[in-house]
């Protein structure tokens, strides 16, 4: 039991050591967080990008902003949540600043299962990256973010049934790619 508080404390510790340090702009610091935190960040970009290149613009606008908006955390600990939520927004705020955001009204709300189970990861990862952008951005938000339809709404300043709809496009269109592979 004292092993395990003693790696909290630790981690704690550490974790506002490096969040101070990066509130004073020391460099060191901030590539430490920048290396503890990329890989992951790097994977929510990359699920609302669908492009490397465009995944790493925006894994660097993402830092800026964590190394800009640093002082406001007011737990370092929460600091992986924190930078992945930062990551999210930059990746929806770009779909939306490029117009690449498609309002689709219809009555397509069948809900469609898909069954993950027989594919490997990486297929699955190849396949959402496949998908038309607010789709894929759709698909990220609902099923792997957890927002519900109205937040989802509400971040890309569409209806709810705009969210449905793509919901429901993009999980046909997934089962599509995943069968044909």
């Amino acid at each position: 039991m004292e092993n395990s508080q003693t790696l909290s404390v630790d981690r704690t510790q550490t974790y506002r050591a490096l969040v101070d340090a990066c509130i004073r702009h020391e460099s060191k610091a901030q590539r430490a967080l920048y290396d503890m935190l990329a890989p992951m960040c790097m994977g929510v970009c990359l699920r609302y990008a669908g492009t490397v290149v465009v995944a790493e613009d925006l894994l660097q606008e993402g830092f800026v902003k964590v190394f800009e908006k640093i002082a406001t955390l007011r737990d370092p600990e929460k600091i992986r949540p924190w930078a992945y939520q930062i990551m999210v927004n930059v990746s929806v705020q770009y779909l939306r600043k490029k117009e690449m955001v498609v309002v689709a009204e219809g009555v397509e709300d069948v809900p469609v299962s898909v069954d993950f189970s027989p594919f490997a990861m990486e297929d699955i990862v190849l396949a959402i990256g496949q998908l038309p952008p607010t789709q894929r951005m759709v698909f990220n938000l609902c099923e792997v973010e957890g927002y519900n339809h109205d937040e989802v709404a509400q971040m890309m300043r569409c209806s709810n049934v705009s969210v449905r709809v793509n919901l429901c496009r993009a999980k046909k269109h997934l089962k599509e790619l995943l069968n044909n592979r």
